[in-house]
């Protein structure tokens, strides 16, 4: 093999190699956002569980195991505290709650009732409002997040 044909088969292999860490950086799973239970640090929803989030209602469109893992959630009588996170920075706290109790919940940023309707969740304003400087739910660093990974919807 000749110089030329060397430095032109090795051209072509740096370039094969760039275009697979491009294709496998593309394939990577998103993974910075998530719901995580405050109790013990387990991841309940990721961005992987979301199909979409709507920015004005605040509802959430689960994929089939998001909405199953928020219906098989034992949340007690007095709810389950939760973090949501992006790219590991908290970002609010709020609690999982079941409408099926009537025990008032402590003031907290927001709840997650536990029922979900056509796979979809809401996240609602905390008890009591008037405690709440600002919703925390309208944090524009959750909506920038899911407009950048194009799971925004309004």
């Amino acid at each position: 093999m000749n110089r030329k044909t060397a430095l032109i088969l090795s051209l072509i292999g740096i370039f094969v190699i760039a275009a697979g860490f491009v294709l496998v950086s593309q394939l990577r799973p998103m993974g910075n956002f998530g719901i995580y239970l405050s109790e013990n640090g387990r991841l309940v929803i990721s961005d992987e569980d979301i199909v979409w989030y709507n920015g004005t209602s605040h509802e959430v469109r689960l994929t089939k195991r998001g909405a199953e893992k928020i219906e098989v959630l034992h949340v007690s009588l007095y709810g389950s505290l939760f973090i949501v996170k992006i790219d590991a920075e908290i970002v609010y706290n709020g609690m999982f709650v079941t409408p099926m109790s009537s025990i008032p919940i402590p003031p907290t940023e927001v709840v997650i009732e536990t029922i979900v309707h056509n796979n979809t969740i809401s996240i609602q304003n905390g008890y009591p409002p008037s405690l709440l400087d600002q919703y925390p739910r309208n944090k524009t660093k959750i909506l920038d997040y899911f407009q950048k990974i194009g799971k925004l919807i309004v």
